[in-house]
């Protein structure tokens, strides 16, 4: 779906998008707005016109199994997709499957001159309320709860950029640690470090003023 989008991350107005657009993103917006565990009908013709005449079938679409894809097919006739990259677009309405019960989370980041010195630096911590639903989704997305381990090289850095990440949640804590983490998004073709930055940028807006 970030096809669709602009360098902002907006549909373009200009010039007039394509019917599709609308069509896939409406189907987007319905599957996040009341997720599912089982793909649903929708209240929502088919646009395909076979033979000319507007098919009268409807659309069932709900998420992929065992994945992040949303899939949507007309009942009616062959029409149908996978539906991707779909998070966090102007379609997403913040629904999903599953979402984690997450009591805490703790973010420690600094600068250091060893890694002895990474229990004294500054920390965020969230819980209760404080937690708000959509650093639960970026979690979710990111698929961060199984991510437990420590990440990047110390040695790339002097001094050393320490981020922790520790997520209390559900079925336990998972902790994460990332060393030299600005330098790792620039040398590291492994997704870990950008999930990891989406995340920790979200939680240290939420513990400013606004």
């Amino acid at each position: 779906m970030t096809d669709f989008l602009d360098a902002n991350g907006c549909v373009p107005e200009s010039p007039r998008p394509p019917r599709i657009i609308g069509y896939l993103g409406s189907i987007v917006a319905a599957v996040t707005t009341e997720p599912s565990k089982w793909s649903r009908e929708l209240p929502m013709k088919c646009r395909r016109r076979p033979n000319r005449k507007p098919c009268p079938g409807t659309i069932r679409a709900g998420f992929e199994p065992a994945t992040r894809n949303i899939i949507w097919a007309c009942l009616l006739c062959s029409d149908n997709g996978v539906m991707h990259h779909w998070q966090n677009t102007p379609w997403d309405k913040g629904g999903r499957i599953g979402l984690p019960r997450i009591g805490r989370v703790t973010y420690r980041r600094g600068m250091l001159t060893d890694l002895t010195s990474a229990g004294g630096i500054e920390s965020v911590v969230l819980e209760g309320a404080a937690v708000s639903r959509n650093i639960v989704v970026a979690l979710h997305d990111n698929e961060l709860l199984g991510a437990s381990g420590e990440y990047g090289n110390p040695l790339l850095g002097d001094p050393i950029q320490y981020d922790q990440l520790i997520i209390e949640h559900s079925k336990g804590e998972t902790e994460i640690v990332v060393y030299n983490r600005a330098i790792m998004l620039f040398t590291s073709a492994d997704e870990i470090y950008k999930r990891v930055h989406r995340v920790c940028w979200m939680i240290e807006n939420a513990a400013c003023p606004a």
